[in-house]
């Protein structure tokens, strides 16, 4: 019979939707807010910082299914600032995760450029769509750059 790799590395497959049912009913732990400052806007760069957000909301205690929405949108949001906001210069962004009252939210701001997003995106640009799609996004940009904050329910 074969296995998968999460069990050949000893970790056994998860029930996503039995996760998502005791994290219902797990009490809400504290946790600090996350905070990564200057962030070189360089894709290859994220990697850590996606990392660090996903460990920040397991220990949270969010359940499996808001984690996977936590991090892919936190990670587009910071992709897009890298691929975007900068445009062929250096800059840095800012992730800043909390917890609180029933609510994550999660804010990626950088110092860069709007670029409005095409008419016609083609086989891309779809970042903001799905940012949108698994969270309550607000986008706020001006001459100092671009805020996106992103919240979910616990």
């Amino acid at each position: 019979m074969p296995i998968n790799q999460d069990e050949a590395d000893g970790e056994r497959p998860v029930d996503r939707d039995l996760d998502d049912r005791q994290a219902d009913r797990a009490p809400t732990t504290r946790v600090t807010p996350l905070r990564y400052a200057g962030i070189p806007a360089d894709a290859r760069r994220l990697v850590d910082a996606r990392r660090g957000l996903e460990r920040w909301a397991v220990a949270a205690g969010i359940a499996p299914s808001v984690v996977d929405d936590i991090v892919l949108a936190g990670y587009e949001a910071m992709a897009n600032a890298a691929e975007h906001a900068y445009r062929l210069r250096p800059g840095t962004l800012d992730l800043l995760a909390t917890s609180e009252d029933g609510e994550v939210v999660v804010v990626v701001r950088d110092r860069g450029d709007w670029r409005p997003p095409p008419a016609d995106p083609g086989d891309r640009g779809r970042g903001l769509l799905m940012i949108r799609s698994t969270s309550e996004a607000d986008i706020d940009s001006g001459p100092d750059g671009t805020t996106v904050r992103m919240r979910w329910r616990r």
